[in-house]
């Protein structure tokens, strides 16, 4: 008997649309549409591997929808995550693509910007950045919720991986801001972060900025990328939230970011790429027989039962591994039964409500993989 993550709110899950017409899942979790099944075994080719991935991606997009109406932002915020701006919802005004939505105003319970302060003219970073006296925006922080920002800075990281530019529209209030005006409201919040927890102000701010980026904050110091790393570096990963999965992730991408910009990768740098590679190592050394990870994620064995678990800690540790490992280690065999493992489970579990944090990472992470195998192909 398959066993689901549920939650005691309404709209922590994530409802999910079928072809045919849905009714939402009492338990608010994603509801899929009627799929075909396929009782697929293991692949015996990349082909065949890359042809299943695309496939489940393609029918967990068309064949689940969240509704803005039903679900939270923490919900719609997942699907994002996974799809970018292909990712739709349904509104009161029908379809539409939920990036579109959200920055045009749109209302969902959760996804709440607010005017933020006058902010300094300031030189701004790389790709573009708006530079100039303007006044910033604010996501606000609803910590220990499944409906709202649930981590300092969570929904900038998110929406930063949907491929916005800085210039791109953020009506708040009626009012038209700019994407930059929230990267530099979260420049100057950064003392605000009282947990010291960096790990989505990292993925949100380098996605607008360089590595080298230094800033002035509301209390007058200044802050750099660098130091953000290093708070970061510091924290336990064992001891953080879902495994330290979304830690590392913050580090893989930063330690990318700094590759692609061909500066040296020393000091923290250094420290980045160490932890990076422990870190793979681990999640390696303490992978299941069947390609699951360890339900203690990457720091020790451990067997789950309940096919949501391991969908769960399974679909986190690939995010993890498709962002940060090499090419050849990408082609592994072990990283290949990982994904032929998720695969098995989003079949088994087509015509299941999930959990939408347990459902988006596990299909962010085929995204991931998929994206970079297919770029190794075309070069």
């Amino acid at each position: 008997m398959l066993s689901l993550v549920t939650s005691s709110l309404s709209l922590s899950g994530c409802p999910t649309s079928g072809l045919s017409s849905l009714e939402m899942s009492p338990a608010g979790l994603a509801k899929p549409g009627q799929f075909e099944a396929h009782g697929e075994s293991s692949p015996v080719s990349g082909d065949q591997l890359s042809n299943r991935v695309d496939r489940i991606l393609r029918e967990n997009l068309d064949g689940r929808r969240l509704d803005v109406t039903q679900q939270g932002a923490w919900q719609v915020l997942h699907g994002i995550l996974a799809y970018g701006k292909a990712f739709e919802v349904e509104t009161p005004a029908g379809v539409q693509p939920a990036v579109d939505y959200l920055l045009e105003g749109g209302p969902l319970e959760g996804f709440e910007p607010s005017i933020g302060d006058p902010l300094p003219a300031q030189t701004g970073g790389s790709n573009g950045a708006v530079v100039g006296s303007t006044t910033g925006v604010r996501f606000e922080f609803a910590p220990s919720t499944k409906t709202g920002q649930g981590h300092r800075d969570q929904w900038l990281a998110i929406l930063a991986q949907s491929n916005l530019t800085p210039s791109d529209p953020v009506v708040v209030r009626g009012r038209k801001f700019q994407v930059d005006d929230v990267v530099r409201q979260t420049e100057f919040d950064i003392p605000l972060n009282l947990e010291e927890e960096f790990s989505w102000t990292l993925i949100g701010l380098l996605a607008f900025r360089d590595t080298d980026h230094v800033w002035t904050a509301r209390d007058g110091n200044d802050y750099s990328v660098d130091l953000l790393l290093e708070v970061e570096l510091n924290q336990s990963i064992a001891d953080s939230v879902c495994g330290g999965t979304h830690r590392l992730n913050a580090i893989a991408m930063a330690l990318a970011k700094r590759r692609s910009e061909g500066k040296p990768i020393n000091g923290v740098w250094q420290m980045a790429e160490q932890q990076i590679a422990a870190s793979i190592e681990d999640a390696r050394m303490n992978q299941n027989p069947d390609g699951s990870y360890s339900l203690a994620y990457l720091h020790r064995p451990g067997w789950a039962r309940d096919l949501s678990e391991q969908l769960g800690t399974t679909g986190h540790v690939l995010e993890f591994v498709s962002l940060a490992a090499d090419d050849e280690t990408l082609q592994s065999a072990w990283v290949r039964r990982s994904v032929t493992r998720i695969c098995d489970l989003l079949d088994a579990c087509r015509d299941i409500d999930l959990e939408c944090g347990v459902l988006y990472h596990a299909l962010h992470g085929l995204q991931e993989y998929q994206t970079r195998l297919k770029r190794m192909s075309s070069e």
